[in-house]
C-alpha cells in the first residue's frame, strides 16, 4: 500500500504524457493497417463504405482491453502510467468513468467520422439542418476548448486531453519510480563530440583539400625536380607513364612542358585548382586552352 500511496504522489512529466498519446496512436493505426491486409485482395474500396464503423469497432476493441480492464491506455501501460480518479481520491477509474470514457471515445469519434454524410442525408429538413448547424458550432468552440486545455496542460501538466479533465482524471505512475543518480559526464561528452561533428560537417564540404594537396606537394617538391626537365625532347619513357597517377596515359596531353598526362588527371586537378603546376618541373597551367593533345616526337 506504501508503494501505492508513493506512486500516486509522483507526477507524470509532461513528455511522458505526450509519448503516451503518441504510442496510442500508433498502436491504432498499427492495428488498422494489420486489418486493412487482412481484406488487400479484395475488391477495391470494399471497406470504405463502412470504414467510420470499423475505426469505432478497433476503438471499442482498444478501450475494453486497455482503459476498461486497467485504467489506463495501451500507451499509459508501456510507460507505468494510469489514470487515478481526482474526485473521489480513488487508486483507479470508477465504473461509471470507464463507460463515459467509452462512450465518448467511441462515441465521439465515430460521430466526427460519419457526421458529413448524415448532414448531407438530412440538409433538406428544416430541424435536422438547424441541428446540424448546432452540431457544426459545438464542434468549433469543442475545438477552442481543446486548444485552451492543452496550453494549461503545458503550464501545469495536469489534464493532457479536455476528456481527462471533464471525467476528473488525471495521469500518475502505476508503480513507484526508484530514484535515479544521473550523471551528466557522459552526456556532456557526447553534446560536444556531437557539436564538434555537426561543426566539421560544415566546414569539411568548404575546404578544397585538392588545391590543399596540390599546394603542398608543390612546395615539398621543389627542391627535388627532376633532371629530365632540362632536357629538350621527349623519351619513350615519357608517353609510358602519367606524371599524377603513374599509370599508361589515357588520351595523353600536355601542358608545355616534356612530361605527358592523363587528360582526366590534369584536366580535373586544373578544375580543382587553378594554379596547379606540373608535379616534377612545376610548369604553370596559364589558361585551360594550354592543356592540348599530345604531339608525338621522340628522341
Amino acid at each position: 500500500m506504501a508503494d501505492d500511496d508513493g506512486a500516486e504522489d509522483q507526477v507524470v512529466l509532461r513528455v511522458s504524457q505526450l509519448d503516451a498519446s503518441e504510442l496510442d496512436g500508433e498502436l491504432l493505426q498499427l492495428l488498422k493497417n494489420q486489418f486493412a491486409r487482412a481484406f488487400q485482395f479484395f475488391k477495391p474500396g470494399v471497406l470504405t463504405r463502412i470504414e467510420p464503423e470499423l475505426n469505432a469497432a478497433l476503438r471499442l476493441l482498444l478501450w475494453r482491453f486497455s482503459v476498461y480492464a486497467t485504467s489506463a491506455t495501451l500507451g499509459q501501460q508501456m510507460l507505468n502510467i494510469k489514470y487515478k480518479d481526482e474526485t473521489h481520491r480513488r487508486t483507479d477509474m470508477s465504473a461509471a468513468q470507464k463507460i463515459l470514457y467509452g462512450v465518448i471515445f467511441v462515441g465521439g469519434k465515430w460521430f466526427q467520422e460519419r457526421a458529413p454524410e448524415l448532414a448531407s442525408l438530412t440538409r433538406h429538413k428544416t430541424f435536422f439542418a438547424f441541428m446540424w448547424q448546432f452540431i457544426d458550432y459545438s464542434e468549433k468552440f469543442l475545438k477552442v476548448a481543446t486548444l485552451v486545455n492543452f496550453l494549461l496542460f503545458l503550464q501545469d501538466g495536469q489534464y493532457q486531453h479536455l476528456l481527462e479533465r471533464v471525467l476528473g482524471v488525471r495521469a500518475r505512475f502505476a508503480k513507484q519510480q526508484s530514484v535515479r543518480q544521473v550523471s551528466f559526464e557522459y552526456m556532456t561528452r557526447e553534446l560536444l563530440w556531437h557539436g564538434f561533428a555537426e561543426f566539421l560537417f560544415f566546414v569539411l564540404p568548404l575546404i578544397n583539400f585538392q588545391k590543399v594537396k596540390n599546394f603542398i606537394s608543390r612546395h615539398l617538391s621543389r627542391s627535388i625536380r627532376s633532371s629530365e626537365s632540362h632536357d629538350n625532347a621527349r623519351t619513350q619513357r615519357h608517353y609510358e607513364e602519367c606524371v599524377i597517377c603513374g599509370e599508361w596515359p589515357t588520351a595523353p596531353h600536355e601542358i608545355g612542358c616534356l612530361h605527358v598526362f592523363c587528360y582526366y588527371c590534369i584536366q580535373s586537378n586544373y578544375l580543382a585548382d587553378s594554379s596547379y603546376t606540373c608535379p616534377l618541373c612545376g610548369q604553370a597551367i596559364e589558361d585551360i586552352s594550354q592543356i592540348q593533345p599530345v604531339k608525338c616526337q621522340l628522341r
